[in-house]
């Protein structure tokens, strides 16, 4: 019987065995917890020691883990060779013809919308609306619920917290984070934080 190791902690790890059981119920699926506040040496030890004959992988985490983390966890894997499918959970409507890469997670109720392009380790969560033409780029989250205008593109690494409505046409740059419920106009620099915490963005700057 193929098998799939799903890593992972807490509650996100749950959910994405719980999404694999419901979509592909005839894999062995095998969770592996880590503990996100390990260092990255006992976490590379850990999946060095799995065995990766006949096994696909998927990493999920949770918000320890967003957005560079969950990426140095897929980075392990995939230099190993293992393959690693991306999760769209039952429910979600993606059209015909959208490109999702390795490692991304679709949650139930999305909706990607014509000619989108999602790169690899993407989550997008439950009820997230797409536009078309939308691109975005690898590792960026999108929280549940949010929405996301036609020809939008999201820059690598960025995310997007819940209530956040973005315009048509609108980039988001790279490592980017909106957390504050908002619709957003206009694009945003790449290291743009607008959080609710801070009454104004903050940039990064030298990193």
């Amino acid at each position: 019987m193929p098998y799939k190791y799903v890593v992972g902690s807490g509650l996100e790890l749950q959910r994405a065995m719980a999404a694999w059981r419901d979509v592909a119920p005839e894999l062995d699926l095998r969770a592996v917890e880590l503990d996100a506040r390990a260092d990255q040496a006992a976490m590379q030890a850990a999946l060095e020691a799995l065995d990766i004959e006949d096994a696909t992988a998927f990493v999920a985490g949770d918000a320890y883990f967003l957005n560079l983390h969950r990426l140095e966890l897929m980075s392990i894997l995939r230099v190993r060779g293992m393959p690693m499918p991306p999760l769209v959970e039952r429910g979600a409507i993606v059209a015909a013809g959208v490109k999702i890469l390795d490692n991304t997670w679709i949650g139930a109720g999305a909706v990607i919308q014509p000619g989108c392009r999602i790169g690899f380790n993407v989550v997008i969560g439950p009820g997230a609306i797409v536009g078309g033409f939308v691109q975005i780029g690898q590792s960026a989250f999108i929280d549940a619920g949010v929405t996301i205008g036609h020809g939008a593109k999201i820059g690598a690494k960025a995310t997007l917290g819940m209530c956040v409505s973005v315009a048509h046409g609108v980039e988001i740059g790279t490592l980017s984070v909106v957390d504050k419920p908002m619709r957003v106009e206009a694009n945003v620099a790449a290291k743009t934080f607008i959080q609710s915490s801070h009454a104004h963005p903050m940039v990064m700057v030298g990193a």
